[in-house]
């Protein structure tokens, strides 16, 4: 799901930036080494690490933002070497925790970095893809938290671990079917929620990254789209050599239907070609093809999408930019290329996203059948929707909807498509009809259409002020199962029910 997978790839960026409450030379080294990180001058910041190492080793501190210097390292370019060195410093970080907390259990602060510790080993596993071992990790953390908050309450940094575990498994179905599963835990995204704030306000050591991912939560979870971009934006300002934050930027404007501002931000990604953070030069490539896409740029979209398939180790979006590829070559008039494009699309495989389940879908029934002049209008016009030219939407809908021999499906996409474009320009109660044309045609093969004019229907009520057809509607848009994006949207509904209801 893209919106969860950017939330989820930003708190990888986010190494703890420590407060000025502390004043030892611990801190003092650790401070530097995290401004030094941030600016992405990682032999600076490992230095400094290993002052703070130097200056006292029996505390944890200094080993665990050092484990952290080549977590980065892995992170962004999966250099295995790196992950066995981050597991190695961990291991010292835990050692020295725990040794600190047999000398003294009251000791809140080592049991602080010794559950944190836990929860970045959790971080290490799920890029490795070693999900067992990523899901005991976590939950490791989340019992050494747990029973530090219970001694001391008002320590409110580890609230952050707790919040990030509350929220995740409160709002993700898929990481809480399997969390249950495993630990019989359960997740609460509005307790998650308050717990980041607190640390966002209250925190010391972790107060930095609870205050940026309250502002990601404003994007992605709150619907305060500006409140948390003008924090994306300053620390960006703060940081201009480190594309993590760019990159988190154009992904944020690309989710808000604004492909020309995202592909400004995914541009200077692109231009610094930073080799400690390939992985977002990589994607921003891809990125940029899709936004093109989104404009209905198709020729301009092509070498960025091929660009993306060539350099990029990434399982991510590489069917989605396979089939994107396929379509920018089938609209521009070569047949034969699109379908070398859908087949590579059919063949992907991995650990990948909705957008690539659904492209293989899609991908697999346009070798069987050529784009026809409805399929381009159809594909023009949710993009429309989706780059925020609603004007653009209506039309092509609206002229692909007079077209003879539609299909059902056709019929079901254009009204969809209609519907947002005047969703987008506020006609609620008319895009309520649409949606309701495009419920009412029956169609085998596009079935995402059904649950998400039903969701989108309940949107456009709950605007009319009428919170009763609210309900009604996400009740429906809740029954149905298998469809494209379903994760999105069942992530989209708990989000609405959980902060309307």
């Amino acid at each position: 799901m893209k919106l969860l997978r950017t939330f989820a790839a930003i708190l990888f960026l986010l190494l703890p930036a420590v407060s000025t409450l502390h004043a030892d030379n611990v801190d003092r080294f650790v401070t530097q080494g995290v401004e030094y990180l941030y600016s992405v001058r990682f032999d600076d910041a490992a230095r400094s690490f290993d002052q703070a190492i130097a200056a006292d080793r029996s505390d944890p501190r200094g080993y665990f933002y050092r484990a952290n210097v080549h977590l980065w390292s892995y992170i962004f370019d999966k250099r295995p070497a790196q992950l066995d060195l981050f597991f190695q410093t961990s291991d010292q970080a835990i050692s020295t925790a725990e040794e600190r907390i047999k000398a003294n259990p009251a000791d809140f602060r080592s049991k602080l970095f010794l559950g944190m510790c836990y929860g970045y080993r959790a971080i290490a596993n799920a890029r490795a893809e070693n999900i067992m071992a990523a899901a005991l990790s976590a939950r490791s953390c989340y019992d050494k938290l747990n029973d530090l908050v219970k001694d001391n309450p008002k320590y409110y940094d580890a609230y952050l671990g707790l919040g990030i575990f509350h929220f995740v498994i409160g709002s993700v179905p898929k990481a809480a079917q399997f969390m249950a599963g495993l630990s019989g835990l359960k997740g609460d995204a509005k307790l998650g929620v308050r717990e980041i704030e607190a640390v966002a306000a209250q925190g010391s050591y972790f107060r930095n990254d609870a205050q940026m991912i309250v502002a990601l939560m404003n994007i992605y979870y709150q619907n305060d789209f500006t409140k948390g971009i003008v924090a994306l934006e300053s620390i960006s300002r703060r940081y201009p050599q480190n594309v993590a934050f760019l990159y988190a930027l154009g992904t944020a404007y690309l989710n808000q239907n604004q492909p020309d501002r995202a592909i400004d931000y995914f541009q200077r990604v692109i231009a610094q070609s930073n080799n400690d953070f390939k992985v977002f030069t990589d994607l921003s490539y891809g990125r940029t093809g899709i936004a093109l896409c989104q404009k209905n740029e198709f020729e301009k979209a092509k070498p960025y999408l091929q660009k993306y398939i060539k350099v990029s180790g990434e399982t991510t979006y590489k069917a989605y930019a396979w089939y994107l590829l396929g379509l920018s070559f089938e609209i521009g008039g070569s047949r034969a290329n699109a379908v070398k494009a859908y087949e590579y699309a059919t063949k992907s495989a991995g650990n990948t996203s909705p957008e690539d389940q659904a492209s293989r879908r899609k991908a697999k029934l346009l070798l069987e059948k050529p784009l026809d002049p409805v399929g381009v209008a159809i594909i023009k016009a949710l993009n429309a929707d989706a780059g925020g030219r609603y004007d653009d939407a209506i039309r092509l809908s609206n002229g692909a909807a007079g077209l003879p021999n539609l299909s059902s499906a056709q019929r079901a996409q254009l009204n969809y498509a209609y519907g947002r474009g005047l969703q987008g320009k506020e006609e609620y109660q008319r895009a309520i009809n649409a949606y309701k044309v495009a419920l009412s045609t029956f169609q085998k093969e596009e079935t995402w259409v059904a649950p998400f004019s039903c969701f989108h229907t309940a949107e456009c009520f709950l605007k009319l002020g009428d919170k009763e057809q609210w309900r009604s509607n996400i009740q429906l848009a809740k029954g149905y199962h298998s469809y494209d994006n379903e994760m999105l949207l069942r992530f989209l509904i708990e989000r609405d029910v959980t902060l309307i209801d």
